[in-house]
């Protein structure tokens, strides 16, 4: 239950679309905002009272302390590689023993249908798909945005698994994986740190 969790981490909180509900349910002084936006982490300190973690856009140098309950709806779906892998230690790293990190991904459904996101997509959908089905994750930057550090990802679920078991070495144990759970097209993972 909420109840059973001290602290929690929304990571990528953006402007608060979910701190704003987890906030009626557990003190505010328990959670955590983290976005690469500032303006964002600032709004979710103002408005919900949360405690503020600015995120670097280089994911390696981020370290975040230590959660009960850690939440990353939509991020590693515009992560390249590295700050994707980065972000699984992160997720690990930064769990308390019995704690729960969930996430979601782009997952099989996402890559078959990826004019959801974009007539660009679907227009390089075997591109896409080969490339997933071939090294496990594929990152296509955002052509409005300079640099390549975001843009849209897809993973496999071994990719996801894989890399786990190689960051944290049996410290996570699977708890869910639920393909579609989030908006009927994101695949819903969760680990729990069990040392």
């Amino acid at each position: 239950t909420f109840g059973d969790f001290d602290r929690w981490l929304d990571f990528g909180c953006g402007y608060g679309r979910v701190v704003r509900f987890l906030v009626q349910r557990v003190p505010a002084e328990q959670v955590s905002a983290c976005d690469v936006v500032t303006e964002g982490v600032d709004f979710c300190q103002s408005e919900f009272g949360v405690r503020p973690i600015y995120a670097p856009t280089d994911l390696t140098r981020l370290e975040l302390g230590s959660f009960d309950f850690i939440y990353a709806i939509s991020v590693i779906t515009h992560l390249n590689e590295r700050n994707s892998v980065a972000l699984l230690r992160l997720l690990g790293d930064s769990l308390a023993e019995g704690g729960i990190a969930l996430f979601t991904t782009h997952g099989r459904y996402s890559l078959e249908n990826p004019a959801l996101y974009g007539a660009e997509y679907q227009e390089r959908k075997a591109e896409i798909a080969a490339e997933v089905a071939r090294r496990g994750t594929v990152f296509v930057p955002y052509p409005f945005l300079s640099g390549t550090d975001y843009g849209m990802a897809w993973h496999s679920r071994e990719f996801i698994e894989s890399a786990i078991d190689e960051l944290h070495g049996g410290r996570l144990r699977p708890l869910l994986f639920t393909e579609r759970g989030l908006d009927d097209h994101q695949d819903v993972f969760a680990f729990q740190r069990v040392r």
